[in-house]
């Protein structure tokens, strides 16, 4: 089954079990780790990228990917310096 078979799956589910499939998502989302090569895709597109919301969200999504779902030392500054 192909993501598209599942996602017009759950567009027949009720309110109620779509609700489901959005938790079952995003706990899935902040478990997963990125692998090294993903990580390295996402700092070079952080890097090349000139638009600041992009390479804003790109590295969140980098610290997200590295750290999954497990607490860490990531702080931000009032500078934006991440440390």
């Amino acid at each position: 089954m192909t993501a598209t078979q599942i996602i017009e799956e759950i567009k027949h589910l009720t309110p109620k079990e779509q609700a489901q499939v959005i938790q079952f998502a995003n706990r899935l989302d902040a478990e997963r780790e990125l692998t090294g090569r993903d990580l390295a895709a996402f700092a070079r597109r952080m890097t090349e990228t000139t638009d600041p919301a992009e390479a804003a969200m790109v590295r969140e999504t980098i610290v997200h990917g590295f750290y999954g779902g497990k607490p860490h030392a990531h702080q931000t500054t009032k500078a934006g310096v991440t440390v």
